[in-house]
């Protein structure tokens, strides 16, 4: 996904339909440190990207690990031939 200053890129794990983690794998974000954390961090909380709040003054950022979470998930369902 795109985030503020270009292309952004997670890794999302998944074990037994749960997810363990979601790591920020790539971006060239120069501040808004506490987005690349914490996003991932109630993803995991809230086991899904609804209801999770973007990272004051780091909004385009933390959207664009919740977009780039939500296509790895459905990237991942359509591998699985999941619905």
């Amino acid at each position: 996904s795109i985030a503020y200053a270009g292309p952004l890129r997670v890794e999302v794990e998944v074990r037994s339909g749960r997810i363990q983690s979601v790591r920020v794998t790539r971006h060239q974000e120069k501040q808004f440190y506490s987005a690349l954390t914490d996003t991932p961090a109630q993803i995991v909380a809230r086991q899904g990207v609804q209801g999770v709040d973007a990272v004051t003054c780091a909004t385009m950022t933390s959207e664009a690990i919740i977009n780039a979470t939500a296509k790895a998930l459905a990237g991942a369902m359509r591998k699985a031939g999941g619905p």
